[in-house]
């Protein structure tokens, strides 16, 4: 419970959610003086509020009548607690709690927040007509605020990278205590917890740091599962789900607790049940001044109360405000935005330290992160694009398809909702007035016609007359399709709207729209269902496809060949469900994507401009085009062919940079002339098979020589991950000796001869690493352990990383034409048929990365 205190107003306001007792500094009051403009001293004339101790159960008596009833307000037995004057002398205050102890401070002033004159304080949105869109025509100035308070520019004004560094000062710790020595199987690293939206966002992001660093153990758990285990006498069991007290270890993790309103129970909770584990905890929130952002800092005052609690930042705030409206969009797209610049600022604490990015066997590179960098800035012009206003919240003139598509596909689908309300609306105006004037239709057609009471036919007439009010709301509902040229074979009833997508998106829509229709009569409402079409949603959903059924699918960017497997799957489904038919008749389904190409069976394809380069992949098949196309012609060899027929030398020698400069500049002068083509899922699944394939025979043909050199037996261990043959191979080939163990020097002079790119301290932290009783050498189990901490991919060369005077990684977009034209230049001089194809490959994880956190939030 909190209290506020509006001195000029005369006002108290009292609320269970902080946020609601702000209500009254965006109001004007009859006669209010504004006593704040007259002395920047005057502190007396601050709001000022008073956040109760909930755990403790302390409760308040307010005074206001003391002159004018002369009794005391309080009971005898509490009349030798401590009276506090505020507002001016107007109201005595008088606090008592339950618990003997408290964790608040005695001093009531200094539990005080002052709302006016804090510029850590936001104001309340201003009032709306419709909340849902003005959330959702602010989602591109959010997160464009979000991107610029991350710059490197803002490092000495930004909260949330005072409060980034706090946390990789508790990152670093955990680390070395990796280094230092085995960790206990079950501890835990980073916990990320929260209740629906939010946990489904924290979620996304444990999958993808989980994914960037195998070894570092990062989960994801609902608070009110951490609850019921930890926080109560006997232990709620989380029965089907992993959890249980004996399950993880805790101590000492770093908790990232993910909560918008930053009040919600089961957070909040968790923010004071786990400071008895861990104090690395922090939270992501809307604003500074939340209730788990008091309890924070409260818990940093108990630890030292000398330091100032700023310094010690634990709040990342999206500075998105309270949002009254229900559903979620703005504080989804801020809270996304948030955190995947927390995962980059993570990746580049970890990936700066070479112990720790063998630690955790990071598998996330420098390039990850510099494309990830560009489309996530670039993701801003694209969300404008979306939502039809820029980053500076004003409207955009011109008209944008994807919008266009958007609100035309919307707009059906509200006929098809609307159509019962408005069938409903016919039947009344109809019955109405044919009863009240006593002329049914046909009887009123056959009197005009000259039929009167005494013909034979007049029951026939009458009977027609009592079909039709029996079948009108089906006669208006079919009416209204007809003259708006809807589908005329959909069932007449609720319609039902199946949402399938990644989790987290597929959850989050269902959520949004399910809160929309919350309050809508059941004559306009709809279900709503979601599901993963990479997963479940074939099994669970198919079988309620009926005839009206709405789809709405979320279709990965197949055109990138780490998603074209994704891609091909998701269009499998739609298909599976739009070609389930009843009287002719099936689903109608929408899928919303950057690929465009629209699936047959499927309603509308609505196509999102992708504002990015292209990927290496990309490049690589409109390359592939424009010499097909040159071939198709009968043209002359030009010299982009004769670059690519040439063999060139086997060294990264100045005249194979020079030969693949003249190759890029051939090839771009000619692949701007033909635009990229557009293909299917299957068949860009079908065309990264092919190179694939192709680069499997290229590598065969390489390979072929009955004694394996060293860099072969090298390669194809590496590609096929075969350790235990051609790995085999390699250590008797390191061997020198023959002794049966691999020295140091032996593993750093045999990786030298190799040509590889691991620097020598590199090398001899992988060495420190694998040599897990450190006798200076490693047997051959212990030599598979270093390959596997290597995760080198063949020979490629890499462009070294841009670091900071304190050898600090930083995060800068790419600035190539396509995403992987530098890694071409560095490889200039392979031999290799395969190496564009491995180049590509290379580039896997980023375009997962920008599917999981910049695709999806688009």
């Amino acid at each position: 419970m909190s209290i506020a205190f509006y001195p000029s107003k005369g006002l108290v306001c009292y609320g269970s959610e902080q946020a609601s007792v702000k209500a009254g500094m965006n109001t004007a009051f009859p006669g209010a003086v504004d006593e704040l403009g007259t002395s920047r001293g005057d502190i007396d004339a601050d709001v000022l509020r008073l956040d109760l101790d909930d755990l403790g159960g302390e409760i308040m008596c307010l005074d206001w009548g003391g002159k004018a009833f002369r009794s005391p307000a309080v009971s005898l037995p509490h009349r030798h607690l401590v009276e506090h004057v505020l507002m001016k002398g107007s109201v005595k205050v008088v606090l008592v709690q339950e618990s003997k102890t408290t964790t608040q401070r005695a001093q009531l002033f200094h539990r005080m927040t002052r709302l006016s004159r804090n510029p850590l304080i936001k104001m309340l949105a201003e009032e709306s007509k419709d909340l849902v869109l003005s959330d959702i025509n602010d989602i591109p100035r959010a997160c464009q605020a979000i991107q610029d308070d991350w710059d490197s520019n803002q490092t000495g004004k930004s909260m949330n990278r005072l409060t980034a560094y706090n946390l990789s000062c508790c990152l670093r710790k955990r680390l070395e205590m990796h280094l230092n020595g085995p960790v206990h199987n079950r501890a835990v690293d980073i916990l990320l917890t929260g209740c629906e939206v939010s946990l489904w966002l924290a979620e996304q992001f444990a999958t993808d740091l989980q994914k960037a660093f195998p070894r570092l153990r990062t989960k994801a758990i609902s608070s009110n599962k951490l609850l019921g285990l930890y926080g109560q006498e006997l232990a709620v069991p989380s029965i089907g789900f992993p959890y249980s007290p004996r399950t993880y270890d805790l101590n000492d993790a770093i908790v990232v607790i993910v909560s918008h309103s930053g009040g919600t129970f089961a957070p909040l909770a968790c923010s004071n049940l786990l400071q008895s584990t861990t104090k690395n905890i922090f939270v992501v929130t809307s604003e500074w001044d939340t209730q788990i952002g008091k309890q924070l800092r409260t818990m940093d005052g108990l630890m030292d109360a000398s330091w100032d609690h700023l310094f010690s930042s634990r709040i990342f705030s999206t500075e998105v405000g309270m949002r009254p409206a229900e559903p979620c969009s703005v504080t989804v797209a801020a809270t996304q935005q948030l955190l995947t610049n927390l995962f980059q600022y993570i990746s580049a604490v970890i990936l700066s330290d070479e112990r720790f990015r063998q630690v955790v066997a990071a598998t996330i590179s420098e390039q990850d992160l510099r494309i990830l960098e560009k489309c996530n800035r670039e993701n801003i012009a694209a969300l404008s694009d979306i939502v039809g206003v820029n980053e500076c919240g004003f409207a955009i003139k011109k008209q944008i398809s994807a919008e266009i598509d958007l609100r035309k596909a919307g707009n059906l689908w509200a006929e098809h909702v609307l159509e019962n309300a408005k069938a409903y609306i016919m039947t009344f105006v109809y019955i109405f007035v044919t009863v009240v004037s006593g002329y049914p239709l046909i009887y009123a057609i056959s009197y005009a016609c000259g039929l009167d009471d005494t013909s034979n036919f007049v029951h026939l007439i009458r009977v027609l007359d009592a079909a039709i009010y029996f079948w009108l709301p089906q006669i208006n509902v079919a009416l209204l399709r007809l003259f708006q040229s809807r589908e005329l074979l959909h069932r007449m009833g609720c319609r039902t709207v199946a949402i399938a997508d990644i989790p987290w998106v597929a959850q989050s829509a269902e959520a949004f729209l399910s809160k929309i229709f919350a309050c809508s009569y059941s004559i306009a409402g709809i279900n709503v269902l979601s599901g993963n079409p990479n997963d479940h949603f074939v099994h669970r959903h198919t079988h309620r496809v009926v005839r009206g059924a709405l789809v709405l699918c979320g279709r990965p960017d197949g055109r990138l060949s780490a998603l074209a497997t994704a891609e091909a799957t998701v269009c499998l489904s739609v298909n599976q469900a739009s070609s389930i038919q009843s009287l002719g008749g099936t689903c109608e389904s929408i899928t919303v994507g950057h690929n465009p190409f629209k699936l047959p069976l499927t309603k509308f394809g609505i196509f999102l401009k992708s504002n990015r380069p292209q990927f290496l992949c990309e490049r690589m098949l409109v390359e592939k085009d424009a010499e097909g196309k040159r071939n198709e012609d009968d043209l002359a060899p030009s010299p982009v062919d004769q670059s690519l027929q040439c063999e060139g030398v086997k060294n990264f020698t100045q005249d194979g940079q020079e030969r693949h400069s003249e190759l890029n500049m051939a090839l771009s002068s000619s692949v701007h002339l033909l635009p990229q083509k557009t293909r299917s899922a299957s068949a860009l699944l079908g065309a990264y098979t092919n190179i694939a394939e192709q680069a499997d025979r290229n590598r065969g043909c390489n390979g072929s020589s009955e004694h394996s050199s060293i860099d072969e037996v090298l390669y194809s261990a590496i590609q096929e991950r075969s350790w235990s043959n051609e790995g085999k191979k390699l250590f008797e080939a390191l061997d020198v000796n023959s002794d049966g163990l691999l020295s140091e020097d032996e593993v750093i002079d045999g990786l030298y001869r190799l040509e590889t790119l691991f620097l020598e301290d590199h090398t001899r932290a992988m060495f420190k690493v694998a040599d897990g009783n450190s006798s200076g050498h490693v047997d051959f189990d212990e030599f598979l352990k270093l390959l596997d901490l290597a995760d080198i991919d063949g020979d490629i060369k890499v462009p070294s990383a841009s670091r900071d005077e304190r050898g600090n990684i930083r995060i800068e977009p790419s600035h190539e034409e396509y995403f992987g034209e530098t890694l071409r230049k560095f490889n200039a001089g392979k031999t290799q048929n395969n190496v564009e194809f491995r180049l590509a490959r290379s580039q896997h994880f980023s375009q997962e990365l920008y599917e999981s956190r910049i695709a999806s939030l688009q």
